[in-house]
């Protein structure tokens, strides 16, 4: 059945021993989402329509336009026939940071750094995690196992990509989707920035593989611990190193591969 983040269209099928019939495909709905600061336009991003208040927080931190959540003052959704645009109540100080920054931007789905134009910029971003929590690897296992089925929106459609957060205990606690896997995250933070401080004492886990840009967002979020389903890029591996964030790939199937920072894992 359809919902908001997703719409049924009409396919061919073709296998080996039934030849083609017709079907109702749910897909994935992916709309562009204008993020205007302001009044002015920052960049235009390309996401699943569901949970748009936790992306825009989640993104406005992440990328550095913001240094905590409550600097938004408020968030307005206008829908159009060509796509949602988000205006974003932030302090003159900030929009007049922003202006020096590149603009009208548009980010695809597998965009993750919005808003650079020099190396130096977007390279020198990563910020040094302080949460010092520990994790038993079977705590972690505990919750990769579980993944699966708190993604509610990927069942029957296959293309989102999710971002969780699981307590101590290896219980997933929250869960967002999204086309994009960076999306995903800003989600998932921008969620995470209304959470108390009791209940920050958990880990991040990604559908996708780890890359520079995902390492750098949960840095900037304090998270100590970034458990992927896939592997790392090299790049991810020397950011995670230089934020003190410890990153773990290919946790799967009772395996997991410890890449940086092992003081965090209990062995």
């Amino acid at each position: 059945m359809a919902n908001a983040a997703t719409t049924e269209r009409n396919a061919y099928k073709w296998t080996s021993k039934g030849g083609i019939e017709s079907e109702l495909n749910l897909v994935a709905e992916e709309v562009p989402l204008a993020l205007i600061y302001n009044g002015e336009p920052f960049a235009v991003m390309m996401v699943s329509p569901v949970d748009l208040e936790n992306f825009v927080v989640g993104f406005s931190f992440t990328e550095n336009i913001v240094s905590f959540g409550q600097e938004i003052g408020g968030i307005e959704f206008v829908h159009s026939d060509k796509g949602i645009a988000a205006y974003i109540s932030v302090d003159k100080k900030i929009s007049e940071a922003l202006s020096k920054r590149k603009k009208n931007l548009i980010g695809r789905t597998g965009c993750g750094i919005c808003g650079e134009e020099t190396l130096d910029a977007t390279l020198g971003k990563t910020k040094q995690v302080t949460n010092t929590t520990q994790f038993d690897n079977v705590v972690i296992q505990k919750a990769i196992n579980s993944l699966s089925a708190t993604q509610v929106m990927n069942q029957g459609v296959g293309t989102f990509h999710g971002a969780a957060w699981a307590d101590r205990t290896g219980n997933i606690v929250c869960i967002r989707e999204d086309v994009g896997r960076h999306n995903a995250l800003d989600k998932l933070i921008g969620k995470l920035c209304a959470y108390e401080d009791q209940h920050r004492e958990g880990f991040a886990l990604i559908t996708s593989r780890a890359s520079y840009e995902m390492v750098s967002k949960v840095a900037v979020a304090n998270i100590g611990l970034l458990v992927a389903v896939s592997g790392p890029t090299s790049l991810a591996i020397n950011t995670a190193v230089d934020s003190d964030v410890t990153l773990i790939g290919f946790a799967r199937d009772g395996r997991q591969t410890i890449y940086t920072h092992e003081r965090r894992i209990i062995m």
